[in-house]
């Protein structure tokens, strides 16, 4: 595998509310869509959330679970802290990436400096990407309005355009809370049958954030 294929391994297996009525299913279009992130994505300055990781390897019938925490600032800093059940931390910020093994007391450094902006687009799909860049970025399809763990919301399919993208990632599927517009569950459809699936709980937009908990956290020595 390519180096960049392995930072996206290890990052990828690593929207921004704003107050609004939903509207009927016959109403919603891609323009609608569009408009409505457009404009949550106005206001987003950084999101905290619970988050778990399910990967599904098809061919060998294997499924593996990671729990953990995700804090990101607008201005680029994002941490992905895995607390089960191997903990780990991936640090990114500006044009490198860094995993910490706490149990190897070892760093893996990654140079992002071509892929930064292919990274973020899934790391962060739907937490502050408006609706234009991601009609730029994807064929957009609206699946309609559904109920997911009792929230009410809109569930989109997106076809990456980009053909280097689908040779990796054949489709997403997005489901996004009704009342606040944050993504609450991402669902990447890998070539070859594979799929892995996130889903956000305890989703906090716009609180500060300690500095603390945007570090790496490593001991010296690491």
């Amino acid at each position: 595998m390519r180096r960049h294929g392995v930072v996206f391994s290890c990052l990828l297996a690593v929207a921004v509310p704003l107050g609004g009525t939903a509207q009927l299913a016959s109403e919603w279009n891609d323009e609608a869509v569009v408009e409505r992130l457009n404009q949550a994505a106005k206001g987003f300055l950084t999101v905290t959330a619970k988050l778990e990781y399910t990967k599904v390897t098809v061919v060998v019938d294997d499924k593996s679970t990671e729990q953990g925490e995700i804090y990101f600032r607008k201005n680029g800093t994002i941490l992905i802290d895995i607390l089960r059940p191997k903990p780990k931390r991936v640090l990114i910020r500006g044009d490198k990436a860094e995993i910490f093994f706490p149990q190897l007391n070892q760093i893996q450094e990654y140079d992002l400096a071509k892929h930064r902006g292919l990274v973020e687009q899934f790391l962060l799909l739907g937490f502050g990407t408006s609706g234009s860049d991601l009609k730029k970025s994807y064929r957009l399809t609206v699946l309609g309005e559904t109920s997911l763990e009792g929230l009410a919301v809109l569930h989109l399919e997106l076809t990456p355009k980009d053909k280097h993208i689908r040779n990796q990632i054949e489709k997403i599927q997005l489901w996004l809370d009704l009342n606040s517009w944050a993504p609450v569950q991402q669902k990447f459809f890998e070539v070859g049958g594979d799929y892995m699936t996130t889903r956000y709980t305890d989703i906090q937009i716009n609180q500060p954030i300690p500095g603390s908990k945007l570090r790496l956290g490593a001991p010296k020595g690491a």
